[in-house]
């Protein structure tokens, strides 16, 4: 196996104390306000709020439940052992949560620097990719969000994943191996998406490993293989088991995804309108990367996209695609920036669609430190030959950090309770059926009935389909005194789910009443 000599691979002695404590401070800077922040009922709720088996606790029964079920169509029994132990010490208290979140994130940009110093022996690049990741307000969501709890831990084990690798190639060992392999598999336990690692750490022994290289140059005689596949091909089977275990997560998020009803079919997400979204989405993604406002907690997947509109996303994708490649052997990091941002966000691009986002801020947290890695190392090789400019590259990056931190200092307050997130999803997007559902429930909890059926008609007006709608809609109804109109609602959620319980018993209960009503009429 082609390893790192010492040349290549610095050493990470160093004062690295405080430039690694710089990321950690931004986040805490700008998330110290969500400590007060409430449950978000979108996911929360399913997560915390009403989940029965969360109360085991950090207990043997629920550590079964955590590995054996498949609720919330996920399997991450880690992201539940977590949960698990936070409500332990917390219960309901929001407060406890949000602080691990916050220091989840912190941890994890402080352990961006030391594995980009580690890689590239860059202290205040690293720097720079990892406070950009700290402030970015696209990771608000992962933060803040309690049920994204799954989103902090998957990553902080994909890091942990590349610094053990990291550990490997300087020098090649059994346990170092394993190590890696340890925690990879931990982080597909916590979240699926880290089925892409084995992909990035590809390219990461192309720069700035550069371990290509030094299997070129161990090259010798000649095979039926050309040079190209005998340099890439011992590096390829040694990811071979981390192939083999992204492959088993693969499979098994499917299963749990067509179980419990996530994944769409081709009826109601076509293939062509899949790949439509999927451009559009690498190309918005972008556009967030530079101009993160207009933030929302769910974006719809819509209901028409003009054909204008994806073409031309795909033939920017593809463009960048061939210049990178062109200038891939010059600007190695700018292949690797590109593909990372591409690759990571292969898995939840939507050619899989699992429910009925468009797109969400979360899918960001991991490929956008592809673009990072463009922006801060692209910055300093423009003005790397300039005196006059030297320090340019430093000055924008301050000021993107500066920027976004500043946008995140006013973002942060959307997503204070359920009722913030909501409206402001309802503000900056259209047709957005979640962001009105959500409202509804609200007014239906505060017996506010009247606005409450307002909300749930918004909602079936933009997907009439939608049964949880009709059965909110039929409890607003009935606590008005309306039966006829909330059986007939009860009966719709029922058309279009059969399995669905509570509508079930709602209209037997109605029903029921209504017999006893003209029993006692009949009395008289």
């Amino acid at each position: 196996m082609a390893s790192i000599n010492r040349k290549t691979c610095r050493d990470l002695r160093g004062p690295l104390f405080w430039p690694s404590l710089l990321p950690a401070l931004f986040v805490f800077v700008i998330y110290l306000p969500a400590v007060w922040f409430d449950f978000i009922s979108l996911d929360d709720n399913l997560y915390i709020i009403d989940n029965n088996q969360i109360k085991l606790g950090f207990s043997l029964e629920g550590i079964k439940w955590a590995f054996t079920t498949l609720y919330t169509t996920n399997w991450h029994p880690l992201t539940w052992l977590s949960l698990l132990a936070e409500y332990q010490l917390f219960g309901l208290n929001p407060m406890g949560y949000h602080i691990v979140g916050i220091v989840l994130h912190a941890l994890n940009a402080v352990l961006l620097f030391f594995v980009f110093r580690g890689l590239t022996g860059e202290k205040w690049r690293s720097v720079a990719v990892a406070s950009l990741f700290a402030v970015h307000p696209l990771n608000i969501e992962s933060v803040v969000w309690i049920a994204e709890r799954k989103n902090l831990l998957s990553t902080l084990l994909w890091i942990l994943t590349i610094w053990s690798y990291l550990r490997y190639a300087r020098r090649p060992g059994a346990v170092r191996y394993l190590e890696a392999v340890l925690f990879f598999t931990l982080g597909l336990m916590s979240k699926p998406m880290a089925v892409s690692l084995p992909f990035v750490l590809l390219m990461l022994d192309y720069w700035p490993l550069r371990r290509f290289c030094l299997a070129e140059d161990r090259l010798t005689g000649g095979t039926g293989l050309s040079k190209g596949a005998r340099m890439v091909a011992p590096l390829f089977l040694e990811k071979i088991p981390f192939f083999i275990i992204s492959l088993f997560s693969v499979l098994i998020t499917i299963y749990a995804a067509k179980t419990g009803g996530a994944a769409k079919s081709l009826l109601a997400f076509p293939l062509l309108a899949r790949f439509e979204n999927a451009f559009l989405s690498y190309f918005s993604y972008l556009v967030m990367l530079l101009r993160p406002v207009e933030i929302s907690i769910y974006y719809p997947y819509p209901g028409y996209m003009p054909p204008g509109k994806a073409i031309a996303a795909f033939l920017f994708i593809l463009a960048v695609t061939g210049f990178v490649i062109l200038k891939a052997n010059k600007y190695r990091y700018l292949a690797v920036g590109w593909f990372w941002y591409l690759i990571t966000l292969l898995p939840v691009i939507g050619i899989l669609q699992v429910g009925r986002q468009a797109m969400a801020n979360r899918y960001a947290y991991i490929p956008f430190i592809g673009i990072f890695i463009i922006i801060v190392w692209g910055g300093g090789e423009i003005f790397n030959h300039s005196r006059r400019f030297k320090y340019a590259p430093a000055f924008a990056v301050i000021l993107m950090i500066v920027y976004f931190g500043a946008l995140s200092a006013l973002e942060i307050d959307n997503w204070k309770d359920s009722r913030t997130a909501y409206n402001r999803a309802r503000e900056v997007t259209t047709n957005n059926h979640i962001a009105a559902l959500g409202i509804g429930n609200i007014m239906l909890g505060e017996g506010n009935l009247a606005m409450a059926e307002r909300y749930y008609r918004e909602v079936l007006r933009i997907r009439p389909d939608y049964e949880l709608a009709h059965y909110n809609l039929g409890l607003a109804l009935m606590r008005q005194g309306k039966m006829k109109e909330a059986e007939f609602c009860f009966r719709e959620a029922l058309k279009y789910d059969p399995s669905f319980v509570k509508a079930l018993d709602s209209l037997n209960s109605l029903l029921l009443k209504g017999e006893k009503t003209n029993e006692a009429k009949g009395d008289r």
